[in-house]
Parts: C-alpha cells; sequence; structure tokens
C-alpha cells in the first residue's frame, strides 16, 4: 500500500507512538534521517514514502508499536524502518551530532514515551552526497540532487572543496569511498554534479531550519 506522509501525518503517528509507549511505562528514542527529517525540521520537503531512522532503544517495542500505528493510520507496516542504517552512522566512523526535536505525546497530560532526535543539516548533506540510486530511478535522483541543493544553500557548504572535506569529515573511513584521504571516483563524481546543479539554481529563496544546529558529527572518543 502505498503512502504519502507530511509533517502532519508524521507528528499524528509520533503522538500515537508516543502514548502508547508512556501507557506501558516505556520510553523509545530514534533518531530520524531522509527526507522525513527534511520534513520535520525545514521546508525542503514537504512529503515522504517512509520514515528512515535509527532504533536507538529496545528495537522489538519500536516495531511492534509502530505496526499498531500502521494500522491505526493505514499506513504500510514499515512505515518506520532502519534501512537508513547502513549510512548512518557507519560503523568504525564518528557518531553524527543527534539534537532533540521532540517528545511525544507533547500535550503535557502523561509522560514521555518517544523521543525524536535529528542529525544536523550538514550531516544530512553528507549522506545526500553518499547516497546511490539506479540509473532508472530518475524521480528519486531528481529528489536527491534537489534535496542537496537546498542544503548547500543553508549550510553556505557550495564548493566541491566544500562537499569533499564534509564527505571526510563525516565518512573517513568507509571502504570504497575514501581513497588515500581523498574521495573516490564515484564520490568526486557527484560532487561535481551537485556543484555544477547548484550553480545552474536560479532559486534565490534559502531554506529554512528549524531543528537544532551544532557541528555535523560528535566529537571523537579517545
Amino acid at each position: 500500500m502505498a503512502s504519502i506522509l507530511t509533517r502532519e501525518g508524521i507528528e499524528a503517528a509520533f503522538e500515537f507512538v508516543g502514548q502508547t509507549a508512556a501507557d506501558r511505562g516505556v520510553v523509545l528514542e530514534i533518531a530520524v534521517f531522509g527526507g522525513s527529517c527534511l520534513i520535520l525540521a525545514s521546508d525542503i520537503r514537504d512529503a515522504s514514502g517512509d520514515v528512515d531512522a535509527i532504533f536507538r532503544s529496545d528495537r522489538s517495542i519500536i516495531r511492534e508499536i509502530s505496526a499498531l500505528a500502521a494500522k491505526r493510520f493505514q499506513l504500510p507496516e514499515n512505515w518506520l524502518n532502519e534501512g537508513v542504517r547502513k549510512f548512518a552512522p557507519p560503523i568504525g566512523n564518528p557518531e553524527p551530532t543527534l539534537l532533540p526535536f521532540g517528545d511525544y505525546p507533547n500535550n503535557g497530560a502523561t509522560g514521555v514515551g518517544l523521543r525524536v532526535l535529528l542529525p544536523t543539516p550538514e550531516y544530512m548533506l553528507a549522506m545526500k552526497i553518499l547516497s546511490y540510486r539506479l540509473d532508472e530511478e530518475t524521480d528519486k535522483i531528481q529528489t536527491d540532487q534537489s534535496d542537496a541543493i537546498a542544503l548547500m544553500k543553508l549550510t553556505g557548504k557550495t564548493t566541491a572543496d566544500d562537499l569533499m572535506d564534509l564527505v571526510k569529515l563525516c565518512y573517513p573511513s568507509i571502504p570504497g569511498i575514501m581513497m588515500d584521504s581523498k574521495p573516490g571516483p564515484r564520490i568526486k563524481a557527484k560532487i561535481e554534479t551537485l556543484t555544477d546543479a547548484y550553480a545552474a539554481d536560479k532559486d534565490d529563496s534559502l531554506p529554512t531550519w528549524n531543528a537544532g544546529r551544532g557541528p555535523p558529527v560528535a566529537d571523537r572518543k579517545t
């Protein structure tokens, strides 16, 4: 079943998950990435097909309650999923900076059952640079490019050197991505495509960001 999740739809589902968790006396925590992060944090996106997240507490409970939310709101069972896990955070690399976004339910009548965290826009841009689509996924390729251009405007990282430095900061040691401390051919080509598209973009509007800001990645633990 196809679905379109707007901010209102995502917030309603989060309210349900939070209330259900609070009624059970548990507190769940997720970090939201992808299109849903852009919907919640900015005006870059207004809809998404699902919510990409990292489950930072009991996965089995999150899956169980999110399945209940799917039935309640007629969403796909995997509307809340960890498909983004292969990109964020990468094993062996620094964790992204995750900042509090909201607690659910937010009516103040009961305790918190769901805490939602979001990454910084810089980390989201690094993820867009790293993302890979099949040639036939033309709509997704265009959406990713539009998202990346908006994030470039928002962060001020608009040159090839800026983007390369950001990839090195956020993903310093993923095999096949970095070669001798430099981005590999695929990432270099992606950066060239994005900088060309940014230069050709005629929209002077500046995207908004209504979530937390900070460095792209958390300090490494030594």
